[in-house]
C-alpha cells in the first residue's frame, strides 16, 4: 500500500496543479498563428517521438476522424511538418468539435508543442483540456499519462515525470507497447540524474516496484566498470537516448452510409492560380449529374485543395470520413492526384483521377480519365492507318520528357500494327536551326505522315520549313497541343491536311456534343471547354456506375469497371476490369478552308500489306464492307 500511496500524492498534485493552470495555448489558438513559414528540412517520416503512441485519423477509441483540420494535421504530421500540423490542430481545437475529437485536438497539439521542445505550452494545453472537461486523475489515459511524463522530463521535474510514467506502467498492465515505453522513458531520465542527488531520489521511490526496479538497473548501470557520468548529459531532450518509436496506425471501412442519399466527392483546384481549370471541371460534372431528373438525387461534395498533395490527401479522408462518399473525384494536377490516390488505396474509397500522367498508377479502385501520351497516339494512329492506310512514319520531337514519352508510345503503337518508323529525329526545343535540319531529313525519308508532338507555334515554324511538294506527300500528324482552330487557322496553308487529336471538338455534328454545349450554355452562359466536357464525361460514367450499384448491391469500382463503352462528349470511352478506362479521342482533319472531325475506330488489323479498303471508309477484313459505329450503351442524360 506504501507504494501506490507515495505514486498516487504526487499524481494527485500533478493533476491539481495542472487545472490549475493559466489555458495558455487554448487562449493563443484563438488567433490562429500560422507556423508553417518556419518549417524547416522535414523531420524522417519514421522519427516519431516515444509518446506518440496515437493513430493517426482516429480518436483513442479508433474511430476515424472526421474535422478536415485534424485530418489535415495528420497529414502534415505523417510526413514530418510538425509547426504546419500543429497549426492545423490548434485550428481544429479552436473549432466546436465532439468530445473524442477535442481529445484528439488537445492531445496533438500538446503532442506537437512537445515535439518542438516547448513543455510549458504543451502542460498548459492539458491543463486546459482537464480543467474544460471537468476531469479527474482517473480519466486520464495513457496517451495523456506519456505526454506529461516526458513533458514533466524535459523541464527537469524528475518526481513529476517519474510519478507519470510509473501511472503509465500501471494503465498497461506492465506489458506491451505503453509498458515499454514507460520502462525506456524512466531509465532514458534516471540517466539525467546527478550523482550528488541519484541516491536521495532513490530513496524517495524506493516503495514504487515499478520506478525502483529502473532505478535499480540504472544504479548497476553506473557502477559497472568504464562508467563515465560526463557521457551521460544529452546533446537534446532526455528522449534523444530513447531512439523511434512506431505509433500504432490503421483504418477503418469508408464509404457511404446505409439508407444515405449516394455522396460522391469532387477534390478540385478552385482558389489558386489552377482556380479556374477547376471551376471548368466542376461545372461541366454537376450539370452531368443534374442531367437525368429521373434518377434518385446525387449528393455532390466539393473540396479546394490548390496543387496541395497534403491536402489533396487529407480532403481523401475527410470527404470518405465524414459525408461517406461513395467515390472521390480529382484532382486535375498529377503530384495531388497521386498523393490522393495513395490514401484512397489505403483506406477503401474508390477514386476518378484526371491525371494525364503515364506514370499514373491505377487499380485496387484507382481510376484515370486523363488524356494520356498513349491514348492520343491511339488515336492518332487509328486514324491514320485506319482510314488512310499509312504505313511509314516519321517522328519529329522536341529533346524533353513529353517529346520522349511520345516517342516511346508511338514506338509501341507501331509495333503492334507491323507498321514502320523510318525515322526518328530529335531537337533541342526553341532551336530554329536544327528545326531546319529536322526538316531536310524528314524530306529525303520514304515517310508518308510524320508526328511533331511540339506546340502550333513550333510546329508551324518545322512545317514552312518543308517544300509544297512534301507537304503534299506527307501528312503531318499534332498532339491535343494543337487542338486550338482559331490558332491553326492563322497557318492553315501549312496545316493542311494536317491530323490532330482533339480530346474535345465544339464544333462536332454528333448530337451528344452538341446537346452537352446547347446545355452547358444555358445553365453557365458560357461556352465549355475540354475540361468542362470531361468533367461532364466523368460526371455520366459515376453516376451510370453509381446507378448501377444501387440496384446490383455490389461496389461503385466494380460497377464502374464493367460498365459498357459510352461515346462521350470526349470521345470514346470504355471501361475495362483488367485495364481500368481507355480513351480513344476524336482527330481533326485540317482542310483548305475548314476542320473535319474523325472518328476512330477499334484498334485496326496489322498491317500485312494485303490490307484493303475503299476511299476514306474502313472495311470489314472478312466481308470487305464498310464497318459500322457500335450502338451506344451508356446514356448521357440527354
Amino acid at each position: 500500500m506504501a507504494s501506490i500511496t507515495v505514486r498516487c500524492v504526487i499524481v494527485s498534485a500533478c493533476i491539481s496543479s495542472l487545472v490549475g493552470c493559466v489555458d495558455t495555448a487554448s487562449r493563443s489558438s484563438r488567433r490562429l498563428p500560422d507556423q508553417s513559414y518556419e518549417e524547416q528540412e522535414p523531420l524522417n517520416k519514421a522519427a516519431l517521438m516515444p509518446w506518440e503512441i496515437w493513430s493517426p485519423f482516429q480518436d483513442l477509441t479508433g474511430q476515424k476522424l472526421t474535422n478536415k483540420e485534424l485530418l489535415l494535421g495528420d497529414e502534415l504530421f505523417q510526413v514530418g511538418r510538425r509547426r504546419a500540423a500543429l497549426d492545423a490542430y490548434l485550428k481544429a481545437k479552436a473549432e466546436p468539435l465532439s468530445p473524442r475529437e477535442a481529445e484528439s485536438a488537445a492531445l496533438r497539439v500538446a503532442s506537437q508543442y512537445l515535439a518542438l521542445e516547448q513543455a510549458d505550452k504543451a502542460l498548459s494545453t492539458v491543463s486546459g483540456y482537464f480543467r474544460k472537461r471537468g476531469l479527474s486523475e482517473s480519466q486520464v489515459e495513457l496517451p495523456f499519462s506519456l505526454v506529461l511524463a516526458f513533458a514533466y522530463g524535459y523541464k527537469g521535474d524528475i518526481d513529476q515525470s517519474l510519478a507519470w510514467f510509473s501511472r503509465a506502467q500501471l494503465q498497461s498492465l506492465g506489458k506491451g507497447f505503453g509498458a515499454d515505453i514507460a520502462r525506456r522513458g524512466s531509465q532514458a531520465l534516471l540517466r539525467t540524474v546527478e550523482s550528488a542527488s541519484f541516491e536521495h531520489m532513490a530513496v524517495k521511490w524506493k516503495a514504487d516496484q515499478f520506478i525502483n526496479e529502473q532505478v535499480g538497473r540504472e544504479r548497476l548501470r553506473r557502477a559497472s566498470a568504464g562508467y563515465d557520468g560526463t557521457a551521460d548529459a544529452p546533446a537534446g531532450p532526455f528522449w534523444a537516448v530513447y531512439g523511434d518509436t512506431t505509433s500504432a496506425s490503421g483504418s477503418l471501412p469508408v464509404g457511404p452510409h446505409p439508407g444515405a442519399e449516394p455522396v460522391v466527392g469532387v477534390i478540385l483546384s478552385l482558389s489558386d492560380k489552377f482556380g479556374s481549370l477547376g471551376r471548368d471541371t466542376r461545372q461541366g460534372f454537376e450539370l452531368a449529374i443534374a442531367a437525368d431528373p429521373q434518377q434518385p438525387p446525387i449528393k455532390v461534395e466539393v473540396r479546394d485543395v490548390g496543387a496541395d498533395t497534403i491536402a489533396a490527401s487529407a480532403a481523401v479522408r475527410d470527404l470518405a470520413a465524414g459525408p461517406g462518399a461513395s467515390v472521390i473525384v480529382g484532382p486535375l494536377l498529377t503530384e495531388a492526384a497521386v498523393s490522393a490516390a495513395g490514401t484512397a488505396r489505403e483506406i477503401g474509397v474508390p477514386l476518378v483521377s484526371f491525371s494525364k500522367s503515364e506514370a499514373f498508377k491505377t487499380g485496387e479502385g484507382v481510376f484515370r480519365l486523363g488524356a494520356t501520351t498513349s491514348s492520343q497516339i491511339e488515336s492518332l494512329i487509328n486514324v491514320a492507318y485506319g482510314d488512310y492506310k499509312l504505313t511509314r512514319y516519321a517522328i519529329v520531337y522536341p529533346e524533353s520528357a513529353s517529346g520522349t514519352e511520345f516517342l516511346h508510345a508511338m514506338r509501341a503503337k507501331l509495333g503492334r500494327l507491323n507498321l514502320s518508323l523510318v525515322l526518328e529525329l530529335s531537337y533541342p526545343a526553341g532551336d530554329e536551326a536544327s528545326m531546319l535540319r529536322a526538316a531536310q531529313q524528314l524530306e529525303a525519308s520514304s515517310a508518308q505522315a510524320f508526328l511533331i508532338p511540339d506546340s502550333i507555334d513550333a510546329s508551324a515554324r518545322l512545317l514552312s520549313s518543308l517544300s509544297s511538294a512534301a507537304r503534299r506527300s506527307m501528312r503531318p500528324l499534332g498532339t491535343a497541343l494543337w487542338d486550338n482552330p482559331i490558332k491553326i487557322a492563322h497557318s492553315q496553308a501549312v496545316f493542311e491536311g494536317a491530323l490532330f487529336v482533339t480530346p474535345f471538338f465544339p464544333q462536332s455534328t454528333r448530337t451528344v456534343v452538341q446537346q452537352f454545349v446547347q446545355s452547358y450554355r444555358g445553365k453557365y452562359n458560357s461556352a465549355p471547354n475540354f475540361l468542362a466536357a470531361q468533367g461532364f464525361d466523368v460526371g455520366t460514367l459515376v453516376r451510370s456506375a453509381l446507378r448501377d450499384a444501387q440496384r446490383s448491391g455490389k461496389g461503385f469500382a466494380d460497377e464502374l469497371a464493367n460498365l459498357p463503352p459510352y461515346d462521350g462528349v470526349t470521345g470514346a470511352i470504355a471501361s475495362d476490369p483488367a485495364t481500368g478506362i481507355r480513351r480513344v479521342f476524336n482527330v481533326v482533319e485540317v482542310t483548305a478552308d475548314t476542320f473535319l472531325e474523325k472518328i476512330p475506330g477499334g484498334e485496326p488489323r496489322a498491317f500485312d500489306g494485303t490490307v484493303a479498303y475503299r476511299g476514306n471508309q474502313r472495311l470489314n477484313p472478312e466481308s470487305n464492307e464498310p464497318i459500322q459505329d457500335p450502338l451506344d450503351t451508356v446514356d448521357s442524360g440527354y
